[in-house]
């Protein structure tokens, strides 16, 4: 064989040497695919020990994580997390689209495809396990009823309704202090980001009386897609890659306070949603300002009416003789906002959040939001100053 044709066929070999290479190349990150099951599994393991988690990261690690990702992301006045929301689905999409249309050009081969694939398949195995170092594992926390030494128990419907009452009186007061648009009904004149500047405070006045949030917080952030939030019956949401707290802006002012005042609860590491509705509305009532307080007082009753109308019927209409013309008003305002959401997005909406609540060891998924009543109720037995 002379030397022009043994160096034809070694060209013809090194085509398909090299393709064996890539694939060897490409099962060989393989393993990193582990991440998602892994991801998986983490809050199963947490939630197996919630004293160490406690321990070693709600008040070990993750103060430290999320002071430097909440200090570091508020220097901007938009929310980072949004733009992240929209960015990354849409550079992998356009990624592996454009992988596609050039395979299928023939200008790459399809091992490039593949590698695409792999590594956004990479990517969201990672994003999923740095949830729970970054702050999914307060999931697994003790409950408040023990970091606050409180005493779960079973309540009578009328120490649920002498609750409902002190509620309903006291957000009547409230009312009388805030202001109304053209319509009568409850408004922010200042704007959203001036509330939302005063939660940190409020917080701060929270962590000297209770200790277990005694740590500095930062105002939530207005989302620029808002309506889009409500298409999906979302208040708001925290995002702890970026440690920001994001609200619904676009949703009627009787809840938005209480909302932004959620999320930042959320921050604190308190993850369970009945949870920091409570801590929330703790929060609201020490803003020093009426509307922030209304709006906090009005979270809590909402919630404790509701489980008072399943209970006694009769009660929940005598308590809902303690209501204002006004607070009526709000209610009627913002019932008829939400109503004009509802269907099919908002429903898978929150069947998705159903599933990833139950995911995260919220055995009651979306009901856990009612449960703050209880605490409610707890913190009331004790006498605790409001």
């Amino acid at each position: 064989m002379n030397c022009a044709a043994l160096h034809a066929i070694l060209l013809n070999m090194k085509p398909h040497a090299a393709q064996q290479n890539t694939w060897r190349a490409l099962l060989r990150r393989l393993p990193w695919l582990l991440m998602l099951p892994l991801g998986l599994y983490l809050p199963r393991l947490a939630a197996a020990h919630p004293s160490i988690v406690e321990r070693w990261f709600s008040r070990g690690l993750y103060p430290y994580v999320s002071a430097a990702l909440g200090g570091l992301f508020s220097i901007l006045p938009f929310s980072f997390a949004e733009i992240l929301l929209y960015a990354l689905p849409l550079c992998a999409a356009a990624a592996l689209l454009w992988s596609l249309a050039l395979w299928l050009r023939r200008r790459i081969p399809l091992q490039r495809v593949v590698s695409v694939l792999l590594t956004l398949c990479i990517i969201g195995s990672a994003m999923l396990c740095a949830f729970y170092p970054l702050w999914g594992f307060n999931y697994a926390r003790p409950t408040l009823y023990e970091l606050l030494e409180l005493e779960p128990a079973e309540y009578s419907a009328d120490q649920l309704k002498t609750l409902c009452s002190k509620l309903a009186s006291q957000a009547a007061l409230l009312r009388g202090q805030v202001p109304e648009d053209a319509q009568d009904v409850f408004t922010l004149p200042q704007g959203y980001r001036a509330y939302f500047a005063r939660l940190p405070a409020a917080y701060a006045r929270l962590g000297q009386s209770v200790p277990l949030f005694a740590r500095k917080t930062y105002p939530a952030k207005g989302v620029l897609a808002s309506m889009g939030m409500s298409r999906g019956g979302i208040a708001g949401i925290y995002i702890p890659y970026t440690a920001e707290c994001n609200v619904n802006v676009d949703q009627p002012p009787l809840l938005l306070l209480s909302s932004a005042a959620h999320e930042t609860a959320h921050y604190l590491g308190i993850a369970k949603e009945d949870e920091a509705n409570f801590v929330a509305y703790l929060a609201c009532l020490r803003a020093g300002d009426p509307a922030i307080a209304y709006s906090g007082v009005m979270l809590a009753l909402i919630h404790a009416t509701n489980q008072l109308y399943r209970a006694d019927p009769d009660g929940f209409a005598a308590v809902r003789g303690l209501y204002s013309d006004g607070m009526v008003r709000d209610l009627m305002a913002y019932n008829a906002y939400w109503d004009a959401y509802e269907g099919a997005v908002q429903e898978a909406v929150t069947d998705m959040n159903d599933h990833y609540l139950k995911h995260n060891q919220q055995t009651t998924g979306v009901q856990s939001y009612g449960l703050m009543v209880d605490l409610l109720l707890a913190w009331e037995s004790k006498g605790f100053e409001k």
